[in-house]
């Protein structure tokens, strides 16, 4: 019982990593074309590695085809784009609005995924079955342009299959015409006799089995060299090999050479075992050469036929996609943007028309063109470019789908996703009620009110010891800012907020030994960035800075210091929503220095009892006060982080 468990779980991840696997190579073809953005990104790679969203496709990643991944990381990338923004909230209404349609939505991607890894296969160049097939293609010089002709393909084919026929032939025939073809040359036979030859070459394999005389004379009671020649040559019979062996023979003058005396008889024994032997070995040579032809020939049979099943499996496929476009353009819903026949180039659109013939789309059987097989494989090779922007859509419909499944799924849950409510105004604002973040699952989430500008201070320390949450609560902050921005979907109960022109972090500075960066050097030329990022801004170019731990790696007095002149650098710039986690002390000063503009917040952690603590993950007003002035408190979370083998900062 215990094994079967194990082989079910070996099977599960295996079959993951294989998922995996093809959603790589399928992001690889896909990035063959680039794709543009309808607008761009407002993060950069620093904020998509920090908020961890390559973890927030795989959690939500709902989608049926290896291309739909892909879409799923195109549609993340946060963008300051209204009307796209709207769009893509149509298109995810309408799919959860209209379950039905969707199901057959997913109906025609799951049949694009049935056969994806066919068409996925002509951008592979290990790929065996591209390999074979360059064999049934004219290759010399002068004569390639004959490979666009299905009937010279048709009539190559059918010769290379009739010569290997022929070969089998020849092969099961050939002891009879050797031997036919010495009478003609030492003896005083005036006609090759082909019919004889073949006769006598398919009766060969029973007569070398033969336990009588067939080339020698019984009357004899010893047998000269020439005898011996006859009996072992490959018109000899068993019997003969075993009586020339058994009754001796006598060597002539240029056999003395080889053999200086009369050999006497073997004995029943060794005459069977000596007549055996060479007979194996016709009988090895003869099946050999069968096999060898045979094998061929299957060969030949499979390889093509395993080009066909490609060739109807990619026809299939853009079968599914111009169904799934038909579709689409029937509901008039957002989603025909993607699908819009008039982006399709012309080459895109005769390999379609094609391919969608009945040659290729009927089941595949033994009677098919064997050309016209070959010719569509080579112009799926030289235009399987020009497929690729038709494969961007349906990622993006997959895509699409599986954003809404998500929604659905999550909405059963306790904690849910809303759409978010676009605000105009003169400063930027968010406003998220009960929002929680989706990195974690459902069953361990907390939800927190998270609010910037507006009725709250437009910039946010967070003090406390690391370990506390912290940085939890930032990245609740980006990835719903980043959601409300990319997917149309935000993780909390509701949503409302102005448009960010870009989203930067500072969560996690890394050394970079190549650039000769210390994480201490890092974390400093981060907050550098993020000072003049805000300083650039303008009136409208609304920013969130999300930045945990500043200046990490300098001794804490000089953070502190550090922290506190950053926030009055930046104070006088409203259009930037900033929030900033710290363990130091000094920068709640900034409260009360700044009239207000920043504002003091902590994430709750409860002694439940002495030197046991409960981190509860909820954001609430004032200062970490505890941390800074409760010695003994800060003391025993620090052993009792430690004994959870946490790592803490004072």
């Amino acid at each position: 019982m215990t094994m079967l468990i194990l082989l079910v779980i070996f099977s599960f991840f295996q079959s993951i990593s294989a998922d995996q696997a093809s959603s790589k190579n399928a992001e690889r073809v896909l990035n063959l074309v680039e794709y543009t953005l309808p607008s761009p990104s407002i993060i950069g790679d620093r904020e998509w590695k920090e908020l961890q969203l390559d973890r927030l496709v795989t959690i939500a990643d709902r989608t049926k085809t290896s291309f739909g991944r892909w879409g799923l990381v195109q549609l993340l990338h946060p963008i300051a784009d209204k009307r796209q923004l709207m769009e893509r909230k149509e298109i995810i209404t309408f799919l959860i609005d209209h379950p039905e349609k969707m199901n057959i939505f997913q109906q025609q991607l799951e049949e694009v995924k049935r056969v994806e890894k066919s068409l996925l296969a002509y951008w592979d160049a290990r790929d065996l079955v591209n390999q074979q097939a360059e064999q049934f293609y004219f290759s010399v010089f002068g004569l390639k342009e004959l490979n666009k002709s299905s009937l010279a393909l048709n009539v190559s084919t059918a010769m290379e299959m009739f010569n290997s026929w022929k070969y089998l032939l020849t092969a099961l025939a050939f002891g009879g015409l050797s031997a036919e073809y010495s009478r003609w040359i030492y003896s005083d036979q005036k006609n090759f006799d082909w019919s004889r030859g073949l006769r006598e070459g398919f009766a060969l394999p029973i007569s070398q089995h033969y336990p009588g005389f067939k080339e020698l004379e019984e009357s004899k009671s010893s047998y000269g060299s020439k005898d011996y020649l006859k009996a072992f040559g490959p018109q000899g019979s068993w019997g003969d090999r075993y009586n020339i062996l058994y009754r001796g023979f006598k060597p002539d003058a240029l056999q003395l050479k080889l053999l200086p005396s009369i050999v006497p008889g073997f004995g029943k024994v060794g005459a069977f075992v000596g007549a055996t032997i060479p007979t194996l070995f016709f009988d090895y040579q003869f099946v050999s050469s069968i096999f060898s032809v045979g094998r061929r020939i299957i060969a030949m049979n499979r390889e093509l036929n395993q080009l066909q099943e490609r060739v109807a499996d990619v026809a299939h496929c853009i079968d599914a996609i111009i169904k799934l476009r038909k579709l689409i353009i029937s509901q008039g819903s957002g989603l025909t943007t993607y699908f819009n026949a008039d982006d399709y180039d012309d080459e895109l659109k005769t390999i379609a028309k094609k391919l969608l013939s009945q040659r290729f789309l009927q089941k595949p059987g033994y009677l098919y063109s064997r050309g016209h097989v070959l010719t569509m494989h080579k112009e799926i090779k030289q235009a399987k470019k020009s497929l690729i922007p038709l494969l961007h859509s349906v990622g993006l419909l997959d895509a699409y789908c599986s954003i809404a499944q998500f929604y659905k799924e999550n909405q059963a849950e306790s904690v849910g996703f809303c759409f978010p409510e676009f605000m105009e105004s003169d400063e930027p604002f968010l406003n998220y009620k009960n929002a929680w973040l989706p990195l974690l699952s459902s069953k361990e989430v907390i939800v927190n009110d998270l609010a910037l500008g507006d009725d709250a201070p437009g910039k946010m320390l967070i003090t406390g010891p690391n370990g506390g949450g912290k940085s939890t609560i930032l990245k609740a902050y980006g990835v719903a800012a980043v959601l409300s921005q990319s997917w149309g979907i935000v993780p909390a109960q509701y949503a409302q907020q102005t448009l960010f022109a870009s989203i930067r972090t500072g969560l996690a500075p890394e050394e970079d030994l190549e650039k000769k960066l210390s994480k201490g050097t890092a974390a400093r030329k981060i907050m550098l960035e993020l000072l003049d990022d805000i300083r650039s801004s303008d009136e409208h170019d609304y920013k969130l800075v999300l930045i945990d731990e500043p200046y990490l790696g300098t001794v804490d007095d000089e953070s502190a210091k550090r922290i506190y002149k950053f926030g009055k650098d930046i104070a006088d710039f409203p259009e930037s929503l900033v929030v900033i986690a710290t363990h130091v002390k000094k920068p709640i000063l900034l409260e009360h220095d700044t009239g207000g503009i920043f504002g003091n917040y902590q994430v709750k952690v409860k002694e439940v009892s002495p030197g046991i603590f409960e981190r509860l993950f909820k954001i609430e007003k004032g200062p970490a006060l505890w941390w800074f002035e409760d010695e003994d408190k800060r003391g025993r979370f620090i052993d009792w982080s430690d004994m959870k083998g946490e790592r803490v900062s004072l």
